[in-house]
Parts: C-alpha cells; sequence; structure tokens
C-alpha cells in the first residue's frame, strides 16, 4: 500500500494534498508493504524538503495509548526525493501488533510522524485502522513434521501423519489406490 501525506508545517495538520484535502484513514495490512511518502509544505507554498538537517521517527501506535509501546517504528527516512521524504516498512509487522490485533479482524491505531530540526521537535498524528492478515491463524509458522508426504506411481500425492493415518489427493483422475 503507498499514502501520499502533506504536512502543513504550520499548523501541524496531516493532509491527502497540499490543497487541504484531509488524509483518508490509512489501512495497511498485518504482513503486507506499507510505504508513505511525505511532502512538507507552508501555506502558499509548493511542497519541499525541509531547511536544516532534520531527524525522523515514525511510529505506529495503539490509538488509546498513545504514550504506550510503539508497534513498528522507522528511525529513518528510507529514501528522498525533490520534495519528499519516504518511510517505508517492507512489511507491517511485530510482536506488540500481533497481541494488540489479537482474533479482531481490524484494530483503530494512529500513525505519528515526529520530525526534529535543531533540538526542536514537531509531530503530526495520522488516524490508522490496521487489518489483520488474511490467512493468519496462529503467529508461529505452519508445522509440516506430522505428515509424511510422497508421490505415488499412480498420481497421488500420499500423505500419513503421526498416527499413520494415510490420506490420498489424487493429481490426475481417478479413484486412489486400496
Amino acid at each position: 500500500m503507498e499514502y501520499d501525506v502533506y504536512v502543513n508545517t504550520t499548523t501541524k495538520v496531516a493532509l491527502a494534498s497540499a490543497t487541504g484535502v484531509a488524509v483518508p484513514v490509512i489501512t495497511p495490512r498485518l504482513q503486507t508493504h506499507l510505504r508513505l511518502r511525505v511532502y512538507f509544505f507552508a501555506p502558499g507554498d509548493d511542497p519541499a524538503l525541509l531547511a536544516g538537517s532534520p531527524t525522523f521517527r515514525v511510529a505506529l501506535k495503539d490509538k488509546y495509548e498513545p504514550s504506550g509501546s510503539v508497534l513498528a517504528l522507522l528511525s529513518a527516512a528510507t529514501a528522498t526525493g525533490a520534495d519528499y521524504y519516504e518511510f517505508e516498512w517492507a512489511s507491517v509487522d511485530s510482536t506488540a501488533l500481533r497481541t494488540l490485533l489479537d482474533d479482531n479482524d481490524s484494530v483503530e491505531a494512529a500513525l505519528e510522524i515526529e520530525w526534529t530540526i535543531s533540538a526542536t521537535v514537531e509531530r503530526v498524528t495520522i488516524p490508522v485502522t490496521i487489518e489483520n492478515a488474511w490467512l493468519r491463524a496462529a503467529d508461529a509458522a505452519p508445522d509440516f513434521q506430522p505428515f509424511a508426504a510422497s508421490i505415488t506411481a499412480s498420481g497421488y500425492l500420499r500423505l500419513v501423519n503421526t498416527s499413520g493415518t494415510v490420506f490420498h489427493i489424487g493429481l490426475n483422475t481417478g479413484e486412489p489406490p486400496a
């Protein structure tokens, strides 16, 4: 998922465009890619890189515990364009985020973009709804050890679990062998 965010440096408000459209709720999904392009602008000016040498911190937090633990964090821009900074998570995921999501379809969160120039800290907060992963059933990788598998000469996948039960999955037409 990719989002453009425009930050008014005077009002400290995040927008979806430099013309004043409100930022829609950002909706990343657990375990998926998220890229934010952040444009800074002063009213009446075009977006531009910040003067000085800014440092950044982009934190995903629980909406109801904004001073609590961070769910996901980037401590620097991952790229800089001609007039924007890019922040990118290859996969939005963490133990804290999985704990917050639990078995819910989604949770409300906040994305806090913080920048510091000459010891002056500024920040904006954007609403976020984090959706759970489509196939997430557990927090561990599936365990394939309980099954031994082989492909038979008749064109079937033969699975045998640890109790000895045999399963046949046809890879072509016909009945499984006896």
